[in-house]
């Protein structure tokens, strides 16, 4: 089974000049769509708590699209620590699947980095990306291109 696993900030939403604004945060109904169209279990994986995840969600309207929510104040260890990467993969296998691909989409290196140590598809969301580094198996300028790919 394909378990797609989203870091939040900066990969499925952007902050313009680094600037947090919950006020700008906003339903976008094209990456409703694409998101709700990958027909495969979906998981939120952030180095922000728990509740930032959720106001970012439910501003998006994006929170019924997610099985799952692993933040820095709901697991022992944050990204890009591999143990981190182990616990998430070991709850997925004991909660939602045993036998899985993961595909993760961050917008930094050593994230990704680990990610690939692990076996996992890794996908680099950068805006300003030019090459990518061998660890990296797909890179794209945003969210909603990545996302696309993966429903072709």
């Amino acid at each position: 089974m394909k378990v797609f696993i989203f870091d939040l900030d900066d990969t499925i939403i952007y902050y313009p000049n680094n600037i947090v604004n919950y006020d700008n945060i906003k339903f976008d109904p094209n990456l409703f769509n694409l998101l709700e169209k990958l027909n495969s279990t979906k998981i939120i994986y952030t180095n922000g708590t728990y509740g930032h995840a959720e106001v970012v969600l439910n501003n998006m309207k994006l929170n019924s699209l997610f099985n799952k929510i692993y933040a820095r104040d709901t697991i022992p260890l944050m990204k890009p620590h591999i143990n981190s990467f182990k616990y998430v993969e070991k709850d997925i296998k004991n909660h939602i699947n045993k036998n899985n691909e993961y595909y993760f989409f961050d917008d930094r290196l050593d994230n990704l980095m680990t990610a690939k140590s692990l076996g996992w598809v890794t996908i680099f969301i950068n805006l300003k990306f030019i090459d990518k580094p061998l660890y990296v198996d797909h890179s794209f300028s945003n969210i909603h291109s990545a996302v696309m790919y993966f429903l072709v």
